[in-house]
């Protein structure tokens, strides 16, 4: 009787019987020619570039009517008994144009460059981002001094403060929405960064 010999899986070192130091195999067709494999690029990008465009447009249009609206918003103030400077009624329409046109735009524009796998795409929607967030804090210091205006004219004396209080909130939200915003937009470069050109 002829014992018939075992293969010694054991001192392979892995779980299917193979060592792990095997020439590889040749990557051939039937016709004799090398496999070359293409590697798809990963539609993150694309899918994040129409929704920057998407929002660019959508936020770009209430822009547009913000511009239109700022004087209307102005003479409520003073109707109210705010008085408004004129550099503050400046900063108003600086902020509208500036905040609701430029910086929406950007984000459409940059949306598109980003579809088409442009790492450029990227930048541009996170300068439009720290933009609006500068823009931001601008109007936060009007809001600030437009409540405590507010408030002295409606008499309410145990309100000191108050418009500290709205500007630093205002700051925190600021901040907290900018970085979310930053971060939707670096997705694509975060997630796919090697197929951006």
């Amino acid at each position: 009787m002829e014992e018939q010999p075992q293969d010694d899986v054991s001192a392979s070192g892995t779980l299917e019987g193979t060592t792990s130091n095997v020439a590889p195999t040749n990557n051939q067709n039937a016709f004799g020619q090398n496999v070359v494999y293409v590697k798809q690029k990963s539609q993150v990008p694309r899918v994040f570039g129409v929704l920057m465009m998407i929002y660019g447009v959508i936020m770009g249009l209430f822009g547009i009517y913000g511009v239109f609206n700022t004087g209307a918003v102005i003479s409520n103030y003073e109707n109210t008994g705010i008085s408004v400077s004129g550099l503050q009624s400046a900063w108003f329409y600086i902020s509208a144009i500036s905040g609701g046109l430029i910086m929406y735009g950007a984000v459409a524009y940059g949306g598109f460059e980003t579809y088409n796998y442009k790492k450029r795409g990227v930048m541009i929607g996170l300068g439009a981002v720290a933009f609006g967030f500068l823009v931001s804090l601008g109007d936060i210091a009007l809001t600030g001094d437009i409540v405590e205006q507010y408030v002295e004219s409606s008499g309410e004396g145990e309100l000191e403060g108050i418009g500290a209080l709205v500007a630093g909130v205002g700051v925190v939200m600021s901040i907290v929405c900018s970085a979310m915003c930053g971060l939707l937009v670096a997705i694509p470069l975060l997630a796919s960064g090697t197929d951006l050109e």
